[in-house]
């Protein structure tokens, strides 16, 4: 099993792993000192180390993925790869670990649930145990739930939304109070945009308010946490009653 790395960002935290899996951060393996090949898992050995594409370290995680299965590294078809329409890493506040949501155009009825297996096994091997998302829910074109798979049942899953809900405590004013009302955390991203990243909150606007200095607040402190790293361009936060909503940009100089 492949380990990814934390590096640290200036004067705060350690990145987490999850953040770390998608900028591609290669480290050293516990199991023998090899070094991880691509966001957000290794999903290769590192015999096969010289084979890897540019593609391998794209942010965008449907991407790499779908290049992955066009590689000489992957055993599977690569036909598989066409059949992938979106990527969403969802992580919730009363949740251990994040889960990977796949929508595919399968189906939409009845042999989606057979026709998925191979995409569902490839995509195990490529995530390779990493612990950004514990479960894969496979998903016909229809959105139906049609197979869950494990993609990592350690002892040390990574929760990007309760990484940061730590991080907003410890270092913002009133950030305590703000990260209770977090109730999700997610990362999606299609064939050609690069990542979008939602939160949602349980703010009611017509019960509280500052809901929307609360919201610009919490979108100003995830971009600062972010801290212009790859994967995701910008963040939405929203209220619950979708009345209110604030928008940034993920980008360095933020």
């Amino acid at each position: 099993m492949t380990k990814v790395c934390q590096r640290m960002r200036a004067g705060q935290i350690a990145l987490s792993a999850g953040i770390v899996a998608l900028l591609a951060t290669s480290c050293a393996s516990g199991d023998g000192g090899h070094s991880a090949s691509h966001s957000p898992t290794a999903g290769s050995s590192t015999t096969h180390e010289e084979e890897k594409l540019d593609e391998d370290d794209d942010p965008n995680l449907l991407r790499g993925f779908r290049s992955w299965l066009k590689s000489n590294t992957s055993e599977h078809d690569d036909e598989l790869a066409g059949h992938v329409l979106s990527l969403r890493l969802r992580y919730e506040s009363d949740s251990r670990a994040g889960t990977a949501d796949v929508l595919t155009d399968y189906g939409p009825w009845g042999s989606a649930e057979k026709e998925v297996g191979p995409l569902a096994e490839a995509f195990q091997e490529w995530w390779d145990d990493d612990a950004s998302a514990g479960i894969a829910i496979f998903r016909s074109q229809g959105g139906k739930k049609v197979k869950e798979a494990t993609l990592y049942d350690g002892n040390s899953p990574v929760n990007l939304l309760t990484d940061f809900q730590t991080w907003t405590t410890e270092h913002t004013e009133m950030g305590r109070s703000r990260a209770d009302h977090i109730t999700s955390l997610s990362i999606g991203y299609g064939r050609r945009a690069s990542g979008a990243l939602t939160i949602s909150t349980d703010y009611l606007t017509r019960q509280e308010p500052r809901t929307k200095e609360y919201i610009d607040a919490l979108a100003r402190d995830f971009a600062v946490w972010w801290d212009g790293d790859e994967g995701a361009d910008h963040v939405s936060v929203t209220s619950e009653d979708q009345g209110v909503h604030s928008e940034r940009r993920l980008t360095a100089d933020q």
